[in-house]
């Protein structure tokens, strides 16, 4: 009996032939081809094919587009690999907040509390140095009268900071002249 032929196009060789090149049993190729090991018919077996699906030639793995053919062990397997990927981001992830490579909250609250305090008081004494300047060119009753706007709109866009959630302004009050 021949051990090779060409089958399907493709050059073949007998499961004795394979048996024999590879060092295993027709037990343990049997057991392949439950796993999804590539066979053109029966008692053939395409030897790039079977070299291949073992990853012992070329890349081993399938394109994207076959990866729904994989068997379920591959399946498993593939999957394994992704969760090690996914976990060893995560550890690096860890690994970079220990190292100080993102901000602690509290660090993060601490210096925005900082930040505020100082923007209020600059804020809070805008409208005094407003008013000082305006002074000799439009007189004290109308310097006063700039001052009190300015601390209305300050004292609003404060608020609208340190308020949670959408800020609704208060109705404006009608003034008689």
């Amino acid at each position: 009996m021949d051990w090779s032929q060409d089958l399907e196009g493709k050059k073949c060789i007998s499961t004795g032939a394979l048996c024999e090149i590879l060092g295993v049993t027709k037990q343990s190729l049997n057991y392949w081809e439950q796993q999804g090991c590539p066979k053109v018919a029966h008692g053939w077996w395409c030897i790039a094919e079977v070299l291949r699906w073992r990853g012992l030639v070329g890349p081993g793995v399938r394109t994207e587009g076959e990866a729904y053919e994989l068997t379920h062990k591959e399946q498993k397997t593939k999957a394994e690999a992704d969760l090690k990927k996914i976990q060893a981001a995560t550890a690096a992830l860890r690994l970079s907040e220990i190292k100080g490579k993102f901000i602690a909250v509290e660090e993060v609250n601490e210096t925005l509390t900082d930040f505020f305090a100082v923007l209020k008081k600059s804020l809070l004494s805008l409208s005094r140095k407003i008013s000082q300047e305006v002074m000799p060119f439009v007189g004290p009753a109308v310097a006063r009268s700039v001052e009190r706007v300015v601390i209305e709109i300050v004292n609003n866009a404060l608020k609208q900071i340190s308020t949670d959630g959408q800020y609704t302004p208060p109705r404006k009050r009608k003034t008689k002249h």
